[in-house]
């Protein structure tokens, strides 16, 4: 029974690591996403509209990508 769930451990081993990894890229997509949205709303009014929007625009794709489960794509929008 024990080497079972040790033989069962590791073989999930690696899926386990998938989904900590998605969780991770999850947690700080939000947090980015908080922050950023709140910097907009104390300070938007001294950026530039242009750099405003393409921040917006950026912060619209992160909210897409977490959608998924997908830590690559979360990855790729908050680099």
């Amino acid at each position: 029974d024990i080497q079972k769930m040790v033989k069962d451990a590791e073989a999930n081993a690696a899926e386990d690591k998938k989904r900590r990894e998605a969780v991770d890229a999850k947690n700080h997509a939000d947090a980015l996403v908080h922050s950023t949205e709140k910097a907009l709303a104390e300070h938007g009014s001294k950026v530039e509209e242009s750099e405003r929007r393409a921040i917006e625009d950026a912060v619209s794709d992160l909210k897409e990508a977490l959608k998924g489960d997908d830590a690559e794509a979360i990855k790729a929008k908050t680099n």
